[in-house]
């Protein structure tokens, strides 16, 4: 059943990637951003409410749990999609696309000293296989998006120009930092859910969470406003989908997590070009630049996945 939720959660968060792509033309990621956040709250609220209709067991808070739900998506929604972003602006999409690649070394790192979970040789194997295809996945050409990280389903800006120069010390930190949070928040949600059996509960308050903390740091809420009321509503419709989309996928991979090791859930969640790189050429044509490194990198994605969800 893990194993199936963490395939569910890498289609809708490549199926998101493909949303985003259409809705960033029609309206920006700045405003698209948080009407996300917004529909991640929404739906999720509409989705528990619908759990507890059809669950007999009482709603019982336990506090552990429930603090942990909370920190959890403040590292994952808030720090490690910030941290992200501030990588794409300062390095590029494809070098900060190649640095979270960490996220789920990190996962399993942690998921090792704190959860107590070991791959094993052959897991650890296909973990590595994964990770290695979406090294290769990520080196796409200048003015191509690339895949976003684990977690996110969110498409970061196109490269502006190919460069070459030696990374900054303290941007390459910073982007550590930020696979570092998104999973160290993934693995605080898969210790939650196994403490406490609530998924959906958790997704919505950590994506509450996020929400509130990004509107009260980050955003102009006039500005914001005025932007809504100009802005198409086809775009308003699409970045409301992108957030069912996200926040459906990060409870999948919250549920998942409850039965298999973190790593496993994180490595095939992120294995987005698996699905995005075909099913982007299928439908726009070449544009993404896909070339044999990034069959290579596919076909070692595809690998490590049917070989983790055997193992």
């Amino acid at each position: 059943m893990g194993e199936a939720l963490a395939l569910l959660a890498l289609l809708l968060f490549s199926t998101n990637v493909l949303v985003v792509k259409i809705a960033s033309p029609r309206l920006g990621q700045d405003v698209g951003f948080l009407l996300a956040l917004g529909s991640n709250v929404v739906f999720a609220a509409l989705l528990f409410a619908g759990e507890r209709w059809v669950r007999p067991d009482p709603f019982v808070i336990e506090w552990d749990a429930f603090a942990a739900f909370a920190i959890g998506g403040l590292f994952t929604a808030y720090l490690g999609r910030r941290l992200f972003f501030r990588s794409v602006q300062t390095v590029g999409p494809s070098r900060a696309s190649a640095l979270q690649i960490t996220n789920p070394v990190f996962a399993a790192l942690i998921g090792w000293v704190v959860l107590d979970e070991s791959l094993g040789p052959a897991g650890a194997l296909f973990v590595l296989l994964v990770i290695g295809g979406l090294y290769l996945t990520s080196r796409m050409p200048a003015r191509v998006p690339v895949p976003a990280p684990a977690g996110s389903g969110d498409v970061p800006p196109v490269d502006s120009a190919p460069s070459r120069a030696a990374l900054p010390h303290r941007e390459i930190v910073i982007a550590l930092v930020g696979a570092l949070s998104y999973a160290v928040g993934n693995v605080i949600r898969s210790s939650a859910v196994r403490d406490w059996d609530q998924a959906v509960f958790g997704g919505l308050l950590g994506a509450t969470c996020a929400t509130v903390v990004y509107l009260v740091v980050h955003t102009d809420i006039p500005r914001l406003a005025q932007r809504l009321r100009t802005a198409p509503h086809s775009g308003l419709w699409l970045w409301g989908l992108s957030g069912v989309l996200t926040i459906s996928a990060q409870i999948s991979l919250i549920a998942s997590t409850r039965t298999i090791p973190v790593a496993v859930g994180v490595v095939v969640a992120a294995a987005i070009p698996l699905i995005v790189v075909p099913a982007g050429a299928l439908l726009f044509g070449n544009t993404e630049g896909v070339t044999a490194r990034t069959v290579a990198g596919i076909v070692l994605i595809f690998g490590g996945v049917v070989g983790l969800i055997l193992t």
